[in-house]
């Protein structure tokens, strides 16, 4: 038996050789210095002697060993440790360092030298590091005093081994103790010297990271333990898990510190029993619990006590939920037997999947016998189910509890104050500005806030631009629209709200850029929040809800606020004097209010558990409803996250690193979270799923589904009626569905009931509700005294009569940005290609210019156009320009074809941008009906003509810059007249434009102004290439059957036409059969009388007031509903009203005639 003296003996190293000591029966003593509980532990554990001492203060050393008769063996333990970059360490930190880690070595050598010298004898053991031999990054001071204890070792093995003293250092690596009983930095920087590649240098890179981040949490003496850490630290000495029972339950697998106190657990308590998920076999389903198992086996065998193991078989399954338990993850073992505890549902949405949930719950609580508390709803994505539940459970008079906190950052206090510091710091962002802008506590009225936004989502307004000093002047509506008064007025509104924001949010910014200290950014916020008077108008909000009795959300705010001021005091008391970027200050302080949450307590235990799958209690439950079971979301398929990749992780393990589980180990852990929840319910079990999500996009059903289908064959997907009648099970609910069947049974049964006459008497009247007309005075107000159309009001019109009344009578418009879009790109086409060919004209005609003159003429029309409404074009971001330029190209290539078709034409241009109405060189076409007047105005892009025999023949040709083609169905609807209108008008009042000449219509032609990308082979050859763009560049229209016409809008027209849209064939006797889009003169004439019982139809259609949805469509897919910017406010329903889908059918050539005699009557007849 010997005196051993071991210093740090309270935890960790100095812990085991007390224990390894005192285990071998000689008497210890070990010095310690603040920990008294764990000291007190582990002298009570190994009835060691316990002394407090400070080893750096040698008196108090001298004064520890004389109460030791004689020291035989000394381990000298003590230690420190330090992380941190040697620029970060201070004086007084450094010098701490030296003074346990080395002064208390050299102390206790020479306390102990005396009585070990007198017999001749003895044995001294320090305790160095790896790192005293190889150093480490960011613990440069711990490294310095260990290799300061290797080099003292070393000396005094020399001068003491001459007296029978042996001295001898260890020098470990990293052990697990309470100074790292996670995975340390120090491990992760070993472990990555032994990793090549990119996982190496990433994880080489992490250590530096996590050591830089532990040192700043314990810099200034701060205590930065978890309380796992404490909960391991004092555990022991507390004495609390002494001689009890301890059960854990629900752990997938435990980390490194939850290991720790699993040994002491296993040392102190009287029964540690963990419960995994298995069915006690190898299968790989549970290959993370069997992984977990020999984890607990393995501590078990450390800690010297004995371990069971106890597998819970449920024998042979008695029911079909046993059945689907047992063999889901295994064969397709059938159950054959009709069931009712499985039931399967199919809803249209999510919140009709809630609806279905709630009126389930309410039959089983009423009618079966049920709690609240006997039924748990889960889902693998609770932040898409929690929100409908608790509105649809909340009608429905259903409890709900839900252990998730409520996210302190959704209400309006942190989201004008995060919003504010994202904006100043991220450049001004639109999101970032308007989180901040909407939540009505930034000195906004709504009408302003919103005014703003549509102004700044249309120039995209962003960083400096808010806060120059300067009042914004672009045109509130984009471009190239006309300045008009109400158009300044409206910037007027703007630039006032604008200034209103811009001081404020100037001054922050100001407060908070660059890099500076905490104190001033949070002054700088502060000041922020009292210059838009946020104090006072949070008292005014507590003081209404008060008022009215939401006493609730009066504490709630005011709590708010108290969080809100805490954490500014706490930033500035802590971080005060610390350096950060504006960047990093808004993370710090989004981080910080992250840990803050609003919750509150249930008021009775009656309620339906709502709970997200991975953190089900897997208690067993009456019946469970299993929500969301759509494919992606059940299983939940991802990575792992975080800085490691899989890869870094993988190598991590083959060095014995264990990580959190990854890959397939975290897909195993799914897949047990799916059977438990599955194995869960004792009494019933429903899954149910979305078939759209929000957005209408389709959903797939999980696996899930089949799978059960599979093992019950007699389990149907239930889909919902129509009707939805399950709603009837609550009020709420059976108001709705009575609301849609006014008078029928339900309406009936709830008149009978009594309590809701006041709800039923408004549904009846609004059950009488339709869009309604438009008084004649209120058509007057809107459209005018005489309703103007141009072509596409008359499209619009056509369409549909309430997006017309939206967009042209309330002048509705969705927020766009002023992009170079589709209706700028048409409008550049056409101005390039008209000054092209007027100035083309000027100089003889197309047919006289070769093609570098005529790319001249281009590149001269296009400089024009650029200087008067893109003065800008430099400034724009790189992928605008490119997309100019390609368009410019094709603008290029486009007059090209032009050229060629004209130069193979007898057909000259006549007139360019001819306009009709005011201003125009044709007075409007005017159209007298119902006592209205209906006046249509607009452009021809270009006349051709042709004359022969005396007479001129005209075509009209239109530039279309997107995939609009001449229709005959549209025809036949009364959809795209506008060309053959100004057609025809031309031929009743074009001879005085056009030297008196008698016209003759010879037809309309749609020329595509824009090339459309090809798909071809990626070896198609040049000349492949060359012909799909010709018949891409094939014009649309309708031409007259005249073959003299038609050789002379194209010499080849009757051998092999490239450009009209018409098709030649020889029949057997030679003669030449001319098929297509054409006419006779005698079939125009008609078209020209149907063009004008259109117009009159749409005079007496507005004039009367319509304003019903009647949208034509094609099919489901294709419909003037298909992309209507005015959906939202429709709320179209097929047949109800004057509510009406009017469909486009496939119209040939002889269908659009015979129509066209029925609508006009043979008797409307006319020559050409």
């Amino acid at each position: 038996m010997q005196n051993v003296v071991i210093t740090g003996g309270s935890r960790g190293i100095g812990a085991a050789a007390v224990r390894l000591f005192s285990g071998r029966g000689d008497r210890v003593w070990f010095l310690y210095e603040k920990n008294h509980a764990a000291a007190e532990a582990v002298a009570r554990e190994t009835g060691a002697q316990a002394i407090c001492c400070d080893v750096s203060d040698e008196e108090a050393v001298q004064a520890a060993f004389r109460r030791i008769p004689g020291v035989d063996i000394l381990v000298c333990n003590a230690g420190i440790c330090l992380y941190g970059l040697i620029s970060q360490i201070t004086p007084a930190e450094w010098r701490r360092l030296f003074a346990v880690n080395v002064d208390g070595v050299y102390h206790c050598v020479r306390a102990a030298l005396p009585s070990m010298l007198q017999k001749q004898s003895g044995s001294i053991v320090t305790v160095s590091s790896m790192w005293g031999q190889v150093g480490a990054s960011c613990e440069a001071g711990y490294s310095a005093t260990k290799g300061a204890v290797l080099a003292l070792t070393k000396a005094l093995a020399q001068e003491l081994g001459p007296s029978g003293i042996r001295v001898n250092a260890v020098a470990p690596g990293v052990i697990q103790t309470d100074m790292c009983a996670s995975v340390a930095p120090e491990v992760l920087a070993e472990k990555a010297e032994a990793i090549a590649g990119e996982s190496g240098e990433r994880l080489r890179d992490v250590a530096l990271l996590y050591g830089a981040y532990l040192a700043k949490l314990h810099e200034g003496g701060r205590d930065a333990r978890d309380r796992l850490e404490k909960l391991e630290e004092n555990l022991a000495a507390s004495g609390y898990a002494d001689n009890k029972d301890i059960f854990l339950d629900g752990f997938s697998y435990f980390t490194g510190r939850e290991r720790n106190i699993l040994r002491i657990l296993l040392k102190r308590a009287k029964s540690v029993t963990v419960t995994l998920l298995g069915d006690g076999s190898d299968s790989e389903l549970f290959a993370e619990g069997l992984r977990v198992r020999e984890q607990l086996y393995a501590l078990a065998r450390d800690a010297g006590v004995p371990c069971t193991e106890e597998v819970l078989r449920g024998g042979a399954p008695r029911d079909a939920l046993g059945h689907v338990e047992k063999h889901f993850f295994g064969g397709n073992v059938r159950w054959d037997e009709p069931t009712e505890q499985l039931r399967l549902y199919e809803a249209s949405t999510a919140y009709d999947e809630a609806e279905r949930i709630a009126a389930e719950i309410l039959r089983l609580v009423r009618c079966e016998g049920y709690r609240f508390r006997d039924i748990t709803v889960t889902s693998r994505d609770m932040d898409a189910a929690e929100p409908v539940l608790r509105t649809v459970f909340a009608r429905c008079g259903i409890p709900l509890y839900c252990a998730r906190r409520s996210d302190i950052l959704r209400r309006g206090v942190p989201a004008l104050l995060l919003g504010a510091l994202d904006a100043v710091s991220g450049g001004f962002e639109y999101e970032d500005v308007f989180r901040c802008l909407k939540t009505g506590l930034a000195g906004l009225s709504a009408e302003e806030c919103d005014l703003l936004e549509n102004y700044v989502i249309k120039w995209d307004i962003r960083g400096a631009m808010w806060t120059r000093d300067v009042p914004w002047t672009a045109h509130p509506e984009g471009y190239g629209v006309p300045w008009r008064t109400e158009h300044e007025e409206m910037l007027a509104r703007v630039n006032a709200a604008r200034e209103k924001v811009r001081a404020p949010l100037s001054h922050l910014y100001e407060g908070v850029r660059g890099t500076g200290d905490v104190e001033g950014k949070v002054t700088a916020l502060y000041n922020y929040l009292t210059e838009i008077a946020l104090p006072e108008e949070l008292q005014r909000q507590t003081e209404t809800l008060w008022q009215r009795g939401e006493t609730q959300r009066a504490e709630e705010l005011a709590q708010l606020w108290n969080v809100l001021c805490g954490v500014l005091d706490q930033f500035v008391e802590m971080l005060g004097g610390t350096e950060l970027d504006a960047e990093e200050f808004a993370r710090l302080m989004r981080l910080v209010l992250t840990q803050y949450s609003v919750g509150t307590i249930p008021v009775s235990l009656d309620r339906v558990s709502l709970a997200e799958m991975t953190r089900n209690d897997r208690h067993a439950v009456r019946v469970l409803f299993l929500m969301g079971a759509n494919d992606h979301v059940l299983p939940a398929v991802g990575g792992s996250g975080g800085i490691l990749k899989d890869e870094d992780r993988a190598a991590l393990e083959a060095l014995d690193v264990r990580l959190a589980p990854y890959g397939m180990a975290q897909f195993r852990l799914e897949l047990q979270n799916l059977y438990a929840a599955l194995a869960q319910p004792t009494d019933r079990l429903y899954i149910s799923y979305p078939r759209f999500d929000n957005a209408g996009a389709e959903l797939r059903p999980s696996f899930v589904v089949g799978r059960v289908q599979t093992l019950c064959p007699s389990v149907k997907v239930e889909t919902e009626d129509a009707d939805k009648a399950y709603r009837l099970t609550t009020e709420s609910g059976a108001l709705d569905y009575a609301g849609e069947h006014v008078g029928g049974e339900a309406w009936h049964y709830l008149e009978r009931r009594g309590g809701c006459a006041e709800a039923l008497a408004a549904m009846r009247d609004a059950s009488h509700y339709t869009r309604g007309r438009l008084s004649r005075e209120a058509v007057h107000t809107l459209y005018g005294r005489s309703i103007t159309l141009s072509a596409s009001r008359m499209d619009k019109a056509r369409s549909c009569h309430f997006a017309y009344f939206m967009q042209y009578g309330l002048r509705a418009k969705e927020r766009t940005a002023a992009g170079f879009d589709a209706p700028q790109v048409g409008t550049f086409v056409h101005d390039v290609m008209e000054h092209t060919l007027r100035a083309a004209s000027e100089r003889g005609g197309l047919k006289a210019l070769e093609r570098p003159a005529l790319h001249a003429l281009v590149r001269q029309a296009i400089g024009a156009y650029i200087e008067k409404n893109l003065p800008d074009l430099d400034g724009k971001n790189a992928r605008f320009r490119y997309l100019f330029r390609r368009l410019c190209e094709s603008v290029y290539r486009i007059m090209d074809s032009t050229v060629e078709e004209l130069s193979d034409s007898d057909f000259e241009p006549l007139a360019f941008e001819l306009g009709f109405g005011a201003d125009g060189q044709l007075p409007a076409v005017t159209i007298r009906e119902a006592g209205e007047e209906l006046r249509v105005v607009g452009k021809v892009d270009r006349v051709d003509g042709w004359l022969k025999d005396g007479k001129l023949y005209l075509r009209v040709v239109d530039y279309k810059t997107g995939a609009k083609r001449f229709d005959l169905a549209e025809l036949r609807y009364g959809l795209g007249l506008q060309m053959l209108l100004y057609l025809f008008t031309l031929r009743d009042e074009g001879g005085k434009l056009f030297g008196g000449y008698p016209i003759e219509p010879a037809g309309v032609l749609y020329l595509p102004a824009r090339e459309k990308l090809l798909n071809l082979p990626r070896n198609a050859s040049e000349a492949e290439i060359e012909r799909a763009m010709h018949k891409e560049l094939q014009r649309s229209g309708m031409v007259l059957n005249d073959p003299a016409v038609l050789r002379a809008m194209e010499h080849s027209a009757l051998e092999a036409p490239c450009y009209l849209p018409v098709r030649v064939k020889k029949s057997k006797d030679g003669e030449t059969e001319i098929t297509g889009s054409i006419a006779t003169s005698a079939q125009l004439g008609k078209l020209g009388l149907y063009v004008e019982e259109q117009l009159r139809r749409m005079v007496r259609e507005l004039a009367s007031g319509n304003i019903d949805a009647d949208p034509w469509a094609r099919s489901e897919q294709d419909s003037a509903c298909t992309y209507c910017e005015f959906a939202p406010a429709c709320h179209f329903e097929n047949g109800r009203g004057g509510d009406r889908i009017e469909y486009i059918r496939a119209t040939g050539a002889e269908q659009l005639w015979e129509h066209v005699d029925r609508t006009i009557g043979e008797g409307g007849k006319r020559d050409g």
